[in-house]
């Protein structure tokens, strides 16, 4: 029996924790809550990362749900460099930054350990 619940994905709880963990630290240095553009961008990426999972999941289908993983992780390589970018404008430091950065790390390799994981399903189904 398989998961049951979005819910119950490491990955997306990984992409859960690391939005929020975003969100507290621009919320934790007023420089980057009022660099407004800056703000915008770097929320949207990082809560696109759960999004396009949650939109993917609810395709019911393996290959769909494998190509909005794609999109989730091209979504969080966005988030990661908006960080960095972040950083580069001294609105917080690196050690600041460190956990919504190693929650990204984290997520990555989480969210394709499970595109990996769903590839058997897509090339049974395509023989068929």
């Amino acid at each position: 029996m398989g998961v049951q619940r979005l819910e119950d994905l490491r990955a997306f709880q990984t992409a859960v924790e690391m939005k929020l963990a975003v969100y507290a630290l621009v919320r934790a240095h007023p420089p980057a809550g009022e660099d407004v553009r800056f703000r915008s961008q770097l929320f949207d990426a990082a809560a696109s990362v759960e999004m396009n999972m949650a939109e993917g999941w609810r395709r019911h289908n393996a290959a769909e749900f494998c190509q909005f993983l794609r999109y989730s992780r091209a979504s969080l390589e966005e988030a990661e460099r908006w960080i960095h970018d972040g950083i580069a404008r001294r609105h917080y430091s690196i050690a600041e930054a460190q956990r919504a950065l190693d929650l990204a790390d984290t997520c990555g390799r989480l969210t394709m350990a499970l595109w990996k994981s769903l590839q058997p399903f897509i090339k049974n189904n395509r023989r068929r």
